[in-house]
């Protein structure tokens, strides 16, 4: 009979290759990024493209006059056109939790904008005001979240 107790596994020796292995594997993890550096990209192509935006929009204005229910909706739109390219920007195909990671990216942008705003205008922010854009952020984020997502799987 065979002594059961005694039967030893194979060991894995840790030697050069296993190295070689560890190092592919972090290089490979460290190309991709986490969620983190997605979503602080996604804010950062998003205030890009609003600047962007609002440039070109003041460019417009020296030749239009518009009225003030005007200027209001192209704000909007090229706000929802930032965080449309925010997000698009922050999301990569096949990956789970899109809509979390576009809301965040819509969230942390709207943030932006209203310290941006209050820190030029010299305002404290007023929580009841601002509160709706940073809803329209969640919403919009997540929203193209899921929409790029669902298109890009099909």
């Amino acid at each position: 009979m065979e002594n059961r107790t005694t039967q030893s596994f194979p060991r894995r020796e840790r030697g050069l290759d296993s190295f070689k292995r560890t190092m592919r594997r972090s290089a490979r993890r460290a190309r991709g990024g986490g969620a983190l550096s997605a979503v602080l990209r996604g804010v950062l192509v998003a205030a890009a493209v609003t600047v962007l935006g609002v440039v070109l929009f003041a460019l417009l204005l020296n030749w239009w006059d518009a009225s003030d229910r005007a200027i209001t909706a192209i704000n909007q739109v090229v706000k929802f056109v930032s965080i449309l390219a925010g997000v698009t920007s922050a999301l990569r195909a096949g990956e789970k939790g899109s809509a979390m990671r576009g809301a965040c990216v819509g969230v942390l942008y709207m943030a932006l904008g209203i310290a941006c705003y209050c820190l030029l205008m010299g305002q404290s922010p007023k929580l009841t005001g601002y509160l709706a854009d940073l809803g329209m952020g969640l919403a919009a984020g997540g929203l193209f979240g899921m929409i790029l997502t669902a298109r890009k799987s099909a």
